[in-house]
C-alpha cells in the first residue's frame, strides 16, 4: 500500500516547477497497542508493537530515495524510532523538539471514547476545537507550541527537503494550519500510522 500522500501548499505549485521549494514530509509513526486497542495515548510513551515496526520498514523502504537534509521529531520512543528507520542508510539523526509533541489527554490518557461522559464525547467528535481535555491541552494550544516550530523549520532550511516525524492529532493541527483547511475538517484530514504527509513551501516563505 502506498503511504505517501502528496498534499501541495496551492501557493507553492509554481514555485515547485522552477525547484523553489522547501519540502517537508510529515510523518506519522507506526501502530502501537493502544492504537490498535482505540485508546487515547497523547504524550504517553507507548513504544510500536510488531505491527508498527513492520508499517515504518515498509514507509523507509517506500522513502529511500528521498535524500533528507534535516530531520526532526517529537521527543516520544515511537517517533524517534519511526525518523531512525527512515533515516537508516543517511547519515542524519532527527533532533527531538518537545513542542512536537502529541496533543495531551491528560486525566483521559490511557482511556477509550466509550468511558467517556456522553456529552464530552460528542463535542470531541463534533467540535474537536471546543473540547480541552481535563489536566491537558485543547487543539488550539497544540497549534500554539507546534505552528511556530514548523514556520522555524521551513526558514532555516529553504530549498531543503526535511523529516518530521510525528502524531495523527499534531500533524493534522499543523497540515489543516498549511492547508488552509478549516477547524471543521480536523476528522476529514485522514492520516494512517507510518505514512507521509509532503507539504511544499515557496523559498523566502513561512507558513502564516
Amino acid at each position: 500500500m502506498n503511504r505517501v500522500v502528496h498534499s501541495v501548499v496551492n501557493r507553492a505549485v509554481h514555485a515547485a516547477a522552477a525547484n523553489t521549494v522547501t519540502t517537508i514530509y510529515l510523518v506519522r509513526h507506526g501502530e502501537t497497542d493502544w492504537n490498535a486497542d482505540g485508546r487515547c495515548q497523547g504524550t504517553t510513551d507507548v513504544p510500536m508493537n510488531a505491527v508498527g515496526v513492520a508499517q515504518v520498514q515498509a514507509l523507509a523502504q517506500e522513502l529511500a530515495h528521498v535524500a533528507f537534509d534535516a530531520a526532526y521529531t517529537s521527543p516520544l520512543a515511537r517517533t524517534r524510532e519511526t525518523a531512525t528507520a527512515i533515516l537508516r542508510r543517511q547519515r542524519l539523526r532527527a533532533m527531538p523538539v518537545p513542542e512536537l509533541i502529541e496533543l495531551s489527554y491528560g486525566a483521559l490518557q490511557g482511556t477509550t471514547s466509550a468511558s467517556w461522559d456522553p456529552s464530552f464525547a460528542t463535542a470531541w467528535r463534533d467540535d474537536p476545537w471546543s473540547v480541552a481535555f481535563p489536566g491537558g491541552e485543547s487543539l488550539a494550544m497544540v497549534r500554539e507550541r507546534a505552528v511556530p516550530v514548523l514556520q522555524r523549520i521551513v526558514a532555516m532550511h529553504s530549498g531543503e527537503t526535511v523529516l518530521i516525524s510525528g502524531h495523527g492529532h499534531l500533524n493534522r493541527v499543523l497540515a489543516l494550519h498549511t492547508l488552509g483547511r478549516p477547524e471543521h475538517e480536523f476528522w476529514a484530514l485522514e492520516q494512517a500510522n507510518a505514512s507521509a504527509l509532503v507539504l511544499h513551501f515557496p523559498v523566502a516563505a513561512t507558513p502564516e
